[in-house]
């Protein structure tokens, strides 16, 4: 395995304290892990996050409770490939700060903390790591069961299946 040299070591004109006080839009395209950079002027000195896809969909604060401030990347442990290895290049590569994890509370994310877990241990440098989880609302099946029916029977009645 070759070592590639930090590129970012010596570029001091990036600041991420640019982004504290500032709203939560992403300060870098893409944010999905697997299709990020390797090397990045957005990575270095950054505190990362990477959230799974969904949480920032099932938490109304997400934005404001993890994401300010941070370079965000997002990913899902049970259809992306390759974790570990992509955020350990990361690392590996880049002067990052710290590594914030939020997972939601399913089966699907339950090995999203030991991926960046063994991420770390990959990069051989001392990246803390914080994990937060995001715990799903109870579900209100008579609402669930309602909200079913009446979108089957419009699906029966655009394809022509109205039994009336």
């Amino acid at each position: 395995m070759s070592v590639i040299e930090n590129p970012w070591k010596n570029f001091d004109d990036f600041d991420p304290a640019s982004f504290a006080g500032k709203d939560s839009e992403p300060p870098q395209w893409p944010i999905k892990l697997w299709k990020s950079p390797v090397t990045s002027p957005y990575f270095h000195k950054a505190h990362l996050l990477l959230a799974a896809d969904c949480s920032a969909f099932s938490y109304v604060k997400f934005h404001a409770a993890y994401a300010a401030g941070k370079v965000p990347l997002i990913c899902c442990p049970a259809t992306d490939f390759d974790i570990t290895s992509r955020l350990a290049d990361i690392l590996r590569h880049n002067d990052v700060r710290s590594v914030t994890v939020v997972q939601m509370e399913a089966p699907c994310c339950k090995d999203l903390k030991e991926y960046v877990r063994q991420a770390v241990v990959h990069s051989h440098l001392p990246v803390p790591v914080q994990l937060a989880t995001v715990f799903t609302p109870g579900e209100d099946l008579e609402e669930d069961e309602e909200f079913t029916a009446r979108a089957t029977v419009r699906l029966r009645r655009e394809k022509g299946e109205d039994g009336e």
